[in-house]
């Protein structure tokens, strides 16, 4: 390869001074990335440009490459990923050519530093998702409380079931909330369900109504902050309870996930990308060397970290504080998505309860 040498040995030292420094740095903001370019008629010069533009391009999918992949849904993966790293090379906040030249295989390469602005680029892939809605939807829970299990508890399946047909019309996953579920992100609709069947008597006939009441409120999982609350009720006639409640649960589940739908997709633009503190521990890790290097992979790749420290390291667990754009489960798709596993390592989920996550590498 054609390079000039002086310059090579320089930048590389620069860079190595740049790797074994102190200085603390936002995850994805630094990378190193590659671009290279067939070389037409022996226009050298052209060559370069494509190269150099390749090379930014490959540098922003480093920077943001996990955000995009984690929280974009599967269908819209290239064309959102397209979309992002054609358009934003400006978000370079600089770069330094390491090496240029030709190959072997007649192609032009360019190897670049960049600084990238991950801020400005989280928040540019957040506005192609939010005006072509290509987000991931968030997982849902519903759930019923005890008093109303205890009165009725088929007219509260009932309704539990109406509401999880309207979530899944809508395309909103739906999960159970059980004791031994290891990942619980997203929100909870908690549903409080009466029902009471009355008898009067108007000129000698006797006469059957049967009232059923919805109560609603929509909490995150993580915290229990309540979101939003809907209720309902209606009361129709008729001496059979059972095709009655049917017919007003129907009526009345439609109208409250109207209501908690507005709700739910507002809060979840809102806190989709909002910072927020998060307990790491990371089980059976070998030494205390290989905890560090978790620091070091997770700076380097996942773009929605903006900081990460090693707290301690015991008998291979290692505990880390981070600062993380988004949602813990948000976190746990980045780990697990292949832009990162492919370049560090895999692991496994075995507890994820409020903003504290406990994994084990594979």
């Amino acid at each position: 390869m054609r390079i000039q040498t002086i310059r090579k040995y320089f930048n590389l030292f620069i860079l190595t001074l740049l790797f074994h420094t102190s200085i603390p740095a936002y995850a994805g903001k630094v990378v190193v990335a590659k671009g290279v370019s067939d070389i037409q008629d022996g226009k050298m010069a052209q060559a370069y440009k494509v190269a150099l533009a390749n090379a930014k391009r490959a540098a922003i999918e480093q920077a943001v490459g996990t955000i995009i992949e984690s929280r974009t849904l599967v269908e819209n993966f290239q064309m959102v990923s397209d979309q992002v790293f054609t358009s934003a090379s400006g978000r370079l906040k600089s770069f330094q050519i390491l090496e240029e030249g030709k190959t072997e295989d007649n192609l032009y390469q360019v190897t670049i530093q960049a600084e990238a602005d991950v801020d400005g680029l989280i928040q540019q892939v957040d506005s192609f998702q939010k005006a072509l809605k290509w987000q991931k939807k968030p997982r849902i829970t519903v759930i019923i409380d005890d008093f109303s299990v205890e009165k009725d508890s088929i007219s509260a399946e009932q309704v539990r079931s109406y509401l999880i047909d309207n979530l899944q019309d809508d395309k909103f996953p739906v999960y159970d909330l059980a004791p031994d579920t290891k990942l619980r992100g997203g929100f909870v609709i908690h549903l409080n369900v009466a029902k009471q069947q009355d008898e009067s008597e108007y000129q000698g006939m006797k006469l059957t109504s049967n009232a059923l009441a919805i109560n609603a409120r929509l909490t995150r999982a993580d915290d229990q902050k309540i979101l939003a609350t809907a209720s309902g009720a209606k009361t129709l006639p008729g001496a059979s309870s059972s095709r009655s409640s049917r017919k007003a649960a129907k009526k009345i589940v439609k109208t409250i996930w109207q209501e908690l739908r507005k709700e739910l997709t507002q809060a979840w633009v809102n806190e989709q990308y909002a910072a927020r503190s998060m307990g790491l521990f990371i089980e059976d890790l070998e030494s205390h060397q290989q905890a560090k290097d978790v620091v070091q992979a997770i700076k380097q790749t996942l773009a929605g970290v903006k900081s990460i420290e090693l707290v301690s390291y015991d008998k291979g667990l290692a505990e880390f504080q981070l600062n993380y754009r988004g949602w813990p489960e948000q976190f746990v798709d980045e780990l697990h998505s292949s832009v990162f596993s492919q370049r560090h390592f895999s692991s496994k989920v075995q507890r994820l309860a409020g903003n504290q996550l406990t994994i084990k590498i594979q």
